[in-house]
């Protein structure tokens, strides 16, 4: 498809030919020599990397175009004692930036830049990533997403915008999204990365697939630098646009953060959106692996690939007063059928995402081989 016949409503519902070939994820805590940030990035991108290509050496990511999703980037360079040889580096390219550079560096990256929307930056680097093999530019996109906030700073930073779940008593941190009872997120250090290729390339180099996306829509919704807005109108707008016309939703992971204004307004967008998904499963990740920041959308889309391979969604155990929202909020675990899966991102300063793929379990893959 030329850039000049390129129209996103088109391409999502008559060309869907992405494929995710691989995901590989990462969450530690571990006393690191360089930046966590650039450390995990690194492994993650390894993982993907084997995976696409069958257990193949990292040359076969060599060259290949990059996009790094990451809302802080190695921001530990620039205030960590630990990590400050690099300081004056990282301060001159910046601390996204650095994190690309480093990334390419060590692993002979193509073209790799980065991509900064807030909560909704993995959704933005999938989207452009979709955008950019559509229109022909490139037949691999490799995009990594990574965040390492576990600092003092941050940790007080979003405690003062009231958006941390209590510290005091350690006891009482624990997150609860989905539930009447959240009263906000926890920080993790994670990463994960997928490999996007056009679907007759990754066939013809016999990749490894693990689902295709159908689509995907990013906007801006502003109303408050940290508050969201009262309806998310944008976020639905992205929804319609995400996902093919009359493609049942098996699973939704919505953003979910736990925090008071943005659950239920979330749901409510996804219901108004598409209302037939109200039936669909729903999965807070955010309450079994904290908040994952920019790189929420790309650690939920490997998540989604882990639930297609089992057919279940993880239980939620911190629900005991689940909110009133249309959708059918079960604490156990549920079984998910093969079908397309909804991401939506909602982040500070009013951005917003959804991502829409089908992943392959076991038995599409056995069949389709």
């Amino acid at each position: 498809m030329s850039p000049a016949s390129f129209h996103p409503a088109i391409a999502l519902t008559q060309d869907p030919h992405l494929l995710t070939q691989s995901v590989g994820a990462v969450g530690r805590v571990a006393p690191w020599m360089n930046d966590p940030a650039i450390e995990l990035a690194d492994i993650a991108i390894r993982e993907a990397a084997s995976d696409a290509s069958g257990g193949k050496p990292i040359a076969d990511i060599m060259g290949v175009r990059t996009i790094v999703a990451s809302s802080k980037g190695a921001i530990l360079t620039l205030i960590d004692d630990r990590f400050k040889k690099h300081r004056d580096s990282a301060a001159i390219l910046g601390p996204h930036q650095w994190l690309a550079h480093q990334l390419r560096c060590r692993l002979n990256l193509g073209n790799t830049t980065s991509v900064v929307a807030a909560c909704a930056t993995a959704a933005c680097a999938l989207h452009q990533a979709r955008r950019e093999i559509e229109s022909g530019e490139h037949d691999r996109v490799l995009v990594v997403a990574v965040e390492s906030a576990l600092h003092p700073i941050f940790a007080h930073s979003y405690k003062r915008l009231g958006v941390l779940t209590p510290i005091n008593p350690l006891s009482a941190h624990r997150p609860r999204p989905l539930d009447e009872n959240r009263e906000g997120f926890t920080l993790v250090e994670i990463a994960a990365a997928v490999m996007l290729e056009a679907e007759p390339s990754a066939r013809a180099q016999g990749r490894n697939i693990r689902g295709q996306l159908l689509g995907s829509a990013v906007a801006t919704e502003p109303h408050d630098i940290v508050r969201p807005a009262p309806v998310f109108t944008a976020l639905s707008a992205c929804i319609n646009r995400a996902v093919p016309r009359g493609t049942p939703i098996a699973l939704i992971q919505p953003h979910a953060t736990g925090t008071k204004d943005n659950d239920p307004r979330e749901l409510r967008a996804i219901a108004q959106a598409i209302p037939d998904a109200t039936a669909a499963p729903v999965y807070a990740s955010k309450g079994a692996l904290g908040h994952p920041l920019g790189a929420s959308a790309l650690v939920n889309l490997a998540l989604g690939i882990a639930i297609a391979n089992t057919g279940k969604r993880p239980p939620m155990p911190w629900l005991d007063n689940p909110i009133d929202c249309g959708f059918a909020i079960n604490k156990a675990p549920q079984p998910v059928a093969p079908g397309a899966q909804l991401i939506t991102s909602a982040g500070f300063g009013g951005h917003v995402g959804a991502v829409c793929f089908n992943a392959v379990g076991p038995r599409s893959q056995s069949s389709t081989a």
